[in-house]
């Protein structure tokens, strides 16, 4: 473990923080959820996997999506037992709109950077992304 961990630690909750919130009319929890599901249905299950959360929360998330009219609920035509999230043409509209006010609050935090800083920032949080799902 690198000796500046506990900085870099409380560092990434402090930025956590900081992008938090709401983008749009989507809370980051719900944004999160949602941009899983832009490649298609995706099962509860799996939802809950990627997001590291418990399957009664998502299940939450999506009763409010739904009601919300950004997301509904399907079957796998495979197998009719599992029960899969898919975007709306609502939630896909929503989803837009919440990128483009997330992608607006990381450019302010990055601001202070500058061009090079930023591209290598860039390139390091991919490594890390690439890293953190193997």
């Amino acid at each position: 473990m690198m000796a500046d961990a506990p900085d870099m630690v409380l560092t990434l909750i402090a930025l956590q923080d900081a992008l938090g919130g709401q983008y749009a009319e989507l809370s980051r929890p719900k944004l999160r959820l949602m941009v899983k599901l832009e490649d298609g249905p995706v099962s509860m299950s799996d939802l809950a996997d990627r997001l590291h959360i418990s399957s009664p929360a998502v299940s939450q998330m999506i009763d409010k999506l739904s009601s919300d009219g950004y997301v509904r609920r399907q079957s796998f035509q495979d197998d009719q037992r599992v029960v899969a999230a898919a975007l709306t043409d609502t939630g896909r509209e929503a989803l837009k709109r919440a990128l483009n006010a997330f992608r607006i609050r990381v450019d302010d935090v990055v601001a202070p950077l500058s061009s090079d800083e930023s591209t290598q920032l860039a390139a390091l949080l991919e490594k890390i992304a690439r890293a953190a799902v193997k």
